[in-house]
């Protein structure tokens, strides 16, 4: 696949936790919608208390495979 053929991805991240989010699920999950990310940011930013500036905002994220 090519840079050009390559999809955007998206995820929540926070300038404390990374992409961890705490409370939810171990490790990080990416999405292609970007609404998907955004609502969860929201949520998140809601339950911290924070907003995008302090708190959890969308990030783009590169997939990349891992070999073992």
């Amino acid at each position: 696949m090519s840079n050009a053929e390559q999809p955007i991805f998206w995820a929540a991240w926070h300038p404390r936790y990374g992409f961890e989010v705490p409370r939810r699920y171990e490790g990080a999950v990416a999405y292609v919608d970007l609404d998907a990310v955004v609502r969860q940011v929201r949520e998140l930013n809601a339950d911290d208390k924070t907003t995008n500036r302090n708190g959890w905002r969308a990030t783009k994220v590169n997939l990349v495979k891992v070999r073992p």
